[in-house]
């Protein structure tokens, strides 16, 4: 029962620093005046920092130290347990960022009313 309990305080370190690290980056790209393009950049390291996935069918883990270390050892066939979720994650992430621009877009007849 010791390595649960590691395995929990270990995912409450990740996601405390994961956290920090997007607040940065939310930062440094507060300047970017195209909110699209500012939302897509700021939607990567989320993706990229929040995205579990399961390692050998067993615990989560971050999906890009999965796709890291399975590709250093096991090759490129293995690294796809952690790719395939962010690739998901990021298309979903995508799509709704797509939707939320075009929702946001004025229509055209508030155009022509102005």
């Amino acid at each position: 029962m010791a390595y649960l309990e590691y395995y929990h305080a270990a995912w409450g370190v990740y996601l405390a620093s994961a956290v920090c690290l997007y607040i940065v980056w939310f930062i440094w790209t507060k300047g970017i005046k195209n909110i699209d393009l500012r939302q897509y950049i700021r939607l990567v390291p989320a993706v990229l920092l929040f995205t579990p996935a399961f390692h050998n069918g067993e615990n989560l883990a971050p999906a890009f130290i999965i796709s890291l270390g399975e590709l250093f050892t096991n090759g490129t066939k293995e690294a796809m347990q952690g790719v395939v979720p962010m690739l998901m994650v990021l298309m979903v992430g995508a799509i709704l960022l797509a939707v939320s621009a075009l929702l946001k877009r004025p229509s055209k007849k508030n155009v022509q009313q102005a």
